[in-house]
């Protein structure tokens, strides 16, 4: 009964919110961004495979586990020189609600810049940041199955511009032992700007997403297939003025195409019981920034390697983005306490 009802909830409320931002444009954009390396190695999402990474609830709040008790998370993203990110998680599992919760702290910081009047005239320097406070919490249901929701404080500020947000997380997911099968679902993003940035109301990114994650019963290599923003059929964005002024002719993307723009495709190789070596494949990542008519080389592409030691995890992850930017991610998971 109480599956079928928060099955109900989700789904409503991802149908009542999922006009948001189909046109691609949006507020709070930083909320796309991946700040987890064990996902970012595996093509940028992933909502279906859980460990003791508690960041990981940033994915998809149903992954907090119990497990995971004492566990804090430091990551940090380089994305640019002058643009970091910085991500804190923490679980605790309270027993007598047999109830996981998790914190989160997100910090992305674009640095000083040079601010100027309508004419170029410098009137001084401003610092651009967004910042997100993340309260998440997950319960059991029988054996197999997890449910959780995270609630998202946000605060955005570019020098004389800032915004406020609220904004939520429901995830639902789903553990087979026997068969080493894991899947999740999850409705992100789902909110509203309090405070806009100049009295004009603007949407949040949502996103709805499914996964699947599978470990072969004789190899160590396990697969994750998970698909992105089901709410919205064709991804692609397609500038036909700017494709014919530069290459003669407009590009034209089948159905094939704009259905495999929906799908991120990692694995794992797990190198006995402390080293995990993954790799991952983003469609559409690949079709946005691929450039016409030349080598587009590892664009789409990410893998990473994660240490499984006795009291700390270590991660690291890498994103092509195109063959002259890639992203580096690096996390450290500590173990402070455990039931």
């Amino acid at each position: 009964m109480r599956t079928s009802a928060f099955l109900f909830f989700l789904i409503f409320f991802s149908q009542l919110l999922k006009a948001q931002t189909l046109g691609g444009s949006a507020a709070y954009n930083f909320l796309r961004m991946q700040w987890v390396p064990q996902a970012g190695a595996l093509g940028g999402r992933n909502v279906s495979m859980f460990n003791n990474d508690v960041s990981l609830f940033n994915e998809n709040p149903s992954l907090l586990r119990e497990d995971q008790h004492g566990n804090i998370a430091a990551n940090f993203t380089s994305i640019a020189p002058t643009i970091n990110g910085l991500f804190g998680g923490a679980a605790y599992f309270h027993e007598k609600s047999a109830t996981t919760f998790g914190i989160g702290i997100t910090h992305l910081l674009y640095g000083n810049e040079m601010q100027t009047d309508a004419s170029g005239n410098i009137l001084g320097n401003f610092s651009a940041y967004d910042q997100m406070i993340s309260l998440g919490a997950s319960r059991s249901f029988g054996e197999r199955w997890h449910y959780g929701a995270t609630l998202k404080f946000i605060h955005s500020n570019y020098g004389p511009y800032n915004s406020i947000g609220i904004a939520s997380d429901i995830g639902l997911s789903y553990y087979d032992e026997e068969n080493m099968l894991q899947a999740g679902f999850v409705a992100k993003n789902m909110g509203v700007q309090i405070k806009t940035y100049a009295n004009q109301q603007e949407d949040i990114p949502f996103d709805l997403l499914i996964g699947l994650t599978k470990q072969l019963e004789k190899a160590p290599i396990r697969f994750s297939l998970t698909a992105q923003r089901l709410h919205q059929f064709d991804l692609l964005y397609n500038d036909g003025i700017f494709e014919f002024d530069n290459y003669g002719s407009p590009v034209k993307y089948g159905v094939g195409a704009k259905l495999l723009s929906h799908l991120i495709a990692g694995t794992d190789l797990l190198l006995g019981e402390k080293v995990v070596v993954s790799a991952g494949y983003n469609f559409l990542r690949r079709k946005e920034l691929q450039i016409r008519n030349l080598t587009n080389g590892f664009t789409g592409i990410s893998y990473g390697i994660r240490l499984n030691l006795s009291s700390i995890q270590f991660q690291y992850a890498r994103t092509h983005y195109q063959s002259s930017f890639s992203q580096h991610q690096v996390a450290f998971n500590f173990q402070l306490g455990s039931r």
